[in-house]
């Protein structure tokens, strides 16, 4: 392997390989990237043996093919490093990848590429395109719901419901859900039902761009999802299991309150101050037109905060985490939303008042 590149051409590919990459390995060659030429193209290989990701880089000069693999975070560090706009200089010279640049020199210890596993072929049933910000916005939404190493091993991702010509994104974990949909004729008429593992979604979230004008492959089998772009080949596994049926968990309550969203998240964010730090509870007291949020701490200290609301139903308190419901104010950007109660024991279910379609559903919890 001879061959040089521009700085900020490597060092984008480079950057997203690294972020699948493991700090702590078991196989020494998976903290390495993969380097191999191809088709007058480099690529950068990363996985994690749950998750492949493919990064390209075309050419400026080629002396040599080959293939190697070296340590992901060394190589992004001394890329990162390096001047802008330098040429880079990758040779292998014995049993070294020597990264040269301007003045500097780097040896770098490698590994033979035959030991670099990748993930086993399998066939995609299910492939359509789709508007790369349509898939990021859809993970964006949901994410944050998606379980914590939860016993319940289906909760610790995203539910992926595809119909024809649409999109459903779901993620729970117990205390809370979210869900948003889109409909796109360029789905085509597929169905699919997979979960995306938590690590998968936070990477796609990350690789994936806001260009409108951009499309994505996505390549579904019963144990893989692809994501291929010009830029790269994102390959994750899927969690095997049964997701529950989500539109059991979704309120069918008829009380209704409509309120400012800002106003509504800078109150609670103040009351949150004051409550239990390990809890974070905090009790909503509904009045008509009003919305009183009050909060208490160990230290026998007191928060309270009064909103306006379009709110004629009857009194009604009920006790919440204040961490889900910021979560759900940060994510939604709408003017004003909507929350639909049942009663004091039950979850509600919060909307956007109009725009987008995604709905959040939070359990209450006991104060």
């Amino acid at each position: 392997m001879d061959i040089t590149i521009q700085r900020e051409a490597l060092l984008k590919p480079l950057q997203a390989v690294s972020g699948v990459v493991e700090k702590k390995q078991t196989l020494p060659v998976l903290s390495n990237v993969l380097l191999t030429i191809k088709d007058n193209r480099l690529l950068l290989t990363g996985t994690d043996l749950e998750i492949e990701l493919v990064g390209f880089v075309n050419l400026e000069s080629l002396i040599a093919e080959g293939s190697t693999t070296v340590s992901a975070r060394k190589l992004f560090d001394i890329c990162r490093t390096l001047p802008e706009n330098v040429a880079v200089r990758l040779s292998i010279e014995k049993n070294y990848l020597v990264v040269r640049a301007g003045e500097s020199c780097f040896m770098l210890n490698t590994l033979p590429a035959e030991e670099f596993p990748s993930l086993e072929d399998t066939a995609y049933s299910v492939q359509f395109t789709l508007k790369q910000n349509y898939l990021k916005n859809l993970l964006t939404k949901t994410y944050f719901a998606m379980g914590q190493q939860d016993v319940r091993h289906y909760l610790n991702g995203a539910f992926l419901d595809i119909g024809p010509h649409s999109i459903k994104c779901v993620a729970a974990d117990g205390h809370r859900l979210a869900l948003s949909s889109i409909q796109d004729e360029s789905i085509g008429d597929v169905q699919a039902r997979v979960i995306l593992p938590r690590k998968s979604v936070l990477e796609l979230i990350r690789l994936l761009g806001n260009d409108h004008d951009h499309d994505v492959t996505i390549h579904i089998g019963d144990s893989r999802f692809r994501v291929t772009s010009p830029d790269y080949i994102f390959t994750s596994k899927l969690i095997n299991a049964q997701y529950p049926d989500y539109n059991r968990l979704i309120p069918k309550g008829t009380t209704v309150a409509i309120g400012e969203r800002e106003v509504i998240k800078q109150a609670l964010v103040r009351a949150s101050i004051l409550s239990n730090e390990k809890f974070r509870g905090v009790r909503f007291q509904f009045e008509p037109s009003k919305l009183l949020i009050t909060a208490n701490n160990s230290d026998q200290e007191q928060a309270e905060e009064a909103v306006s609301l379009e709110y004629d139903g009857g009194k009604m308190e009920i006790g919440f985490n204040v961490a889900y419901w910021l979560d759900v104010m940060s994510t939604i950007t709408t003017k004003c939303i909507r929350c639909i109660f049942t009663d004091s024991n039950s979850g509600v279910l919060i909307e956007p008042v109009e725009g987008e379609y995604s709905i959040y559903v939070v359990m209450p919890m006991r104060l």
